[in-house]
């Protein structure tokens, strides 16, 4: 006997089966008594019968023998048979008693092993240990090894195997062989079927009739019986279309059963030719492809609908089912491609405000979260994903940093700081120590207005009309200037003058972009305007002017060969996906080019799009958009970019706070400071007394880019000489650590 976790990856689609009740409470005798009666009036074989007595009374024996804690397997699998409800014919006696002599030489000799562990037992026959329970002869898991054997080549393998699952296949009542499960489950009585166990049996047994010649006949013949039943009785349906029952006796949306039940039954169609078959398959490969959005969360997968959440190796088995259709069926291509990105990215979260010692916060997927703060004992737990809400109760007055960690089920792990927890009041109290130490956040996107300029060959100076135009553009202002034809000495003089005449020019870069053949000249080109403008203008960034359409890589390739320098990177995106395009900017290639070191990065005119798609990156400095030709698509999606309000795992992002304090405090007024954030953010103030005390404390939220919010403190009576204003702000979305800011002391007027 072998034994092996996990024997088969199409094993992992079941879930781990157990009972619905107690152990059992039968005695041994009553047990082993049942189990021969229903024995002796079997119609069995008279060599299974002599099997199974012997198998009963070892069972019995081992049970009075071994300690509880290896007998009690033994127990639950002869509970099993006595108890066994439907007629005992040979394929389920076969099934039955092989599965207690699995239990029997297993446990004769071995504790019980890890959840889900496959074994073969003497019969060849493969038998997976539930968790609390014993082994138990599984379907699924049998047609798995059976794919495998037969797709290897294993000629002997594949025909053991084979004939013990044929002997094992029970008639059913309107036709065709079920491979049943003789355990109940979540209210299913046994036995019971699987429609993903069938369509794997169908495509197992073609399979084998292929590595097996000989026995072609009967092997396509319980092929043919095993998807026989799907149709009739293993089918639910989902608005897009029909589904597999997973269970016969649920109507539960499980992905991975729909996937991998297509994959088989449009194998078994191609192997025997069975129009029903593939008909039924198409069918089902349209409704999976119709309905992957409701199985995704944007994060992770959902097991079944409507919001059942994948385990680790569940989600990590549908990754593998969507990349095998996508060959065939590019529908699932996208999907493949996100859920293995799930499976790479740590959690994410946003933040909203609580009530009073609270904290209240989103979490992207399933995670264990730890919460520490000195409010109160740390807190631990599983969750999943969607919003959540811990509470505190400090004794003292005081204000509370949080500190959440979560780690997802792969292992992936992402901190953030959540808003303080904050006590006011009388009585003993915490000393706040109000701080600046922390009060600079990222930069926020630059907005940019853009527009382009070709330069009159041969001018060394800008037509006052053209200038005058251009100084109407609003800070910060990007200009392209375009020599259509070669550059000479003037060009670099016309781009000086222009910038010289242009104080609300922020970033000049000179276009248009290169080709592979000319980028050499055009990085020197580039360099005399950036001397030249450099040198009346130091302020100004020059730069270059990117083209993703235009041979990409190997323009940037020839940037890095010709040392070229820049100040700015202005980079226009291809409009459609093709070879050797780039759709977003390579940062890797383009730091390279630059000597290890990236010039700021523009998108140049960016469609809503390339816009969304960069809106996770930490490259992206900001966007240069035409204001005579806004698109509303385009002007929402860099909205939430420089919001802040796109979730993504694994940016810690900073809400760039802007603050302006008072320049004193009133007994019976309220303290008020004007607040900004760049992003969106959420702000606790406190009125911190010079001794350290919290006096009085507000929170709130800010939208990001708006005006400056009037942060009003509630009214209270003020004894002491002064006081400080406490301020700590973090990013609602994408949080990271939580900046502090703190007023000078502010003197009691």
């Amino acid at each position: 006997m072998t034994g092996k976790r996990g024997l088969v990856l199409v094993g992992v689609a079941v879930v781990a089966l157990a009972f619905a009740g107690a152990a059992p409470a039968a005695s041994v005798t009553s047990l082993e008594r049942a189990a021969l009666t229903k024995l002796k009036r079997a119609p069995v074989s008279a060599d299974t019968k002599t099997s199974a007595r012997s198998e009963i009374a070892r069972a019995a024996h081992l049970i009075r023998t071994l300690p509880n804690g290896r007998s009690y397997h033994i127990l639950v699998a002869l509970e099993e048979v006595a108890s066994f409800r439907d007629a005992l014919t040979q394929p389920r006696a076969l099934a039955l008693y092989g599965a207690l002599k699995a239990n029997n030489d297993y446990f004769a000799k071995h504790w019980a092993p890890s959840d889900s562990t496959d074994i073969v037992g003497a019969d060849g026959v493969v038998y997976r240990y539930f968790g609390g329970h014993c082994f138990r002869f599984h379907p699924l898991a049998n047609f798995g090894v059976l794919n495998a054997r037969a797709t290897s080549g294993d000629v002997e393998g594949t025909q053991a195997l084979a004939d013990a699952l044929v002997a094992r296949g029970v008639y059913q009542k309107g036709g065709g062989i079920g491979w049943e499960y003789d355990f109940p489950f979540s209210g299913g009585r046994a036995p019971w079927l699987s429609g993903m166990a069938q369509a794997v049996a169908a495509q197992a047994f073609s399979r084998a009739a292929t590595t097996v010649p000989e026995n072609a006949t009967t092997y396509m013949s319980a092929a043919a019986a095993a998807f026989r039943i799907i149709p009739k009785r293993l089918m639910t349906s989902v608005a897009a279309g029909p589904w597999i029952r997973l269970y016969a006796f649920s109507s539960l949306t499980v992905l991975n059963a729909q996937l991998q039940a297509t994959l088989s039954l449009e194998s078994y169609a191609t192997a025997s030719g069975d129009a029903q078959a593939q008909a039924l398959a198409t069918r089902m490969q349209n409704a999976a492809a119709a309905s992957l959005g409701r199985f995704d969360t944007g994060y992770w997968s959902y097991y079944a609908l409507p919001r059942e959440p994948s385990p680790p190796d569940y989600h990590h088995y549908v990754v593998q089912l969507l990349t095998k259709l996508k060959t065939a069926d590019p529908r699932f291509a996208d999907a493949a491609t996100r859920f293995s990105t799930y499976e790479k990215e740590p959690p994410a979260f946003q933040l909203a405000n609580g009530g009073v010692g609270q904290v209240r916060f989103w979490l992207s997927k399933p995670a264990t979260v730890a919460a520490v703060t000195s409010a109160g004992p740390t807190k631990r737990l599983a969750l999943l994903g969607g919003w959540h809400t811990l509470t505190w109760k400090p004794k003292r007055a005081g204000v509370y940093p949080v500190h959440i960690t979560a780690t997802d089920w792969n292992g992936h792990t992402f901190a953030i700081d959540a808003p303080p927890i904050v006590r006011v009041g009388p009585g003993a109290f915490n000393p706040v120590k109000p701080s600046t130490v922390d009060a600079t956040g990222a930069p926020p996107l630059v907005i940019a207005n853009r527009a382009s300029l070709t330069w009159p060959d041969t001018a060394t100076a800008p037509d006052p009309a053209v200038v005058a135009s251009l100084a109407a553009t609003p800070a910060p202002f990007l200009l392209e200037l375009d020599a259509l034809t070669p550059a000479t000495p003037a060009f670099a003089q016309y781009a000086a003058a222009l910038a010289q005449q242009l104080p609300n020019l922020t970033y000049l870069t000179i276009g248009p972009a290169p080709a592979t053949a000319t980028a050499s000249q055009y990085a020197a080109t580039v360099s005399a305007v950036r001397d030249a403008v450099h040198a009346v203008v130091p302020a100004t960034a020059v730069g270059m002017t990117i083209d993703g359409a235009v041979t990409p890589k190997q323009t940037v390739a020839a940037f890095g060969k010709a040392g070229a320098v820049a100040d700015v990177l202005a980079f226009r995106a291809a409009p459609t996906v093709a070879p050797g395009a780039w759709t977003q900017p390579n940062v890797t290639l383009l730091t390279n080019a630059f000597a290890g070191t990236l010039p700021p990065l523009l998108l140049d005119s960016p469609s809503a799009a390339t816009v969304s798609a960069a809106t996770c990156s930490t490259s992206v400095m900001g966007i240069a958009l035409d204001p005579a030709a806004p698109e509303a698509a385009t002007t929402a999606a860099v909205t939430a970019l420089a919001r802040g309000t796109v979730v993504c795992p694994g940016l810690a992002a900073t809400p760039t706070p802007t603050v302006e304090f008072p320049a004193g405090v009133t007994s019976g007024v309220p303290a008020t400071a004007q607040l900004a954030c760049a992003r969106d953010c959420l702000y606790v103030a406190t009125l911190v007394g010079s001794d350290g005390r919290a006096v009085v404390a507000t929170r709130g939220s800010l939208t990001g880019g708006t005006a400056a919010k009037t942060v009003s403190l509630p009214t209270t009576q003020l004894g002491q000489a002064s006081y400080t204003i406490d301020l700590r702000v973090v990013s609602t979305v994408n949080p990271g650590r939580a900046l502090q800011l703190a007023s000078p002391p502010l003197p009691r007027t």
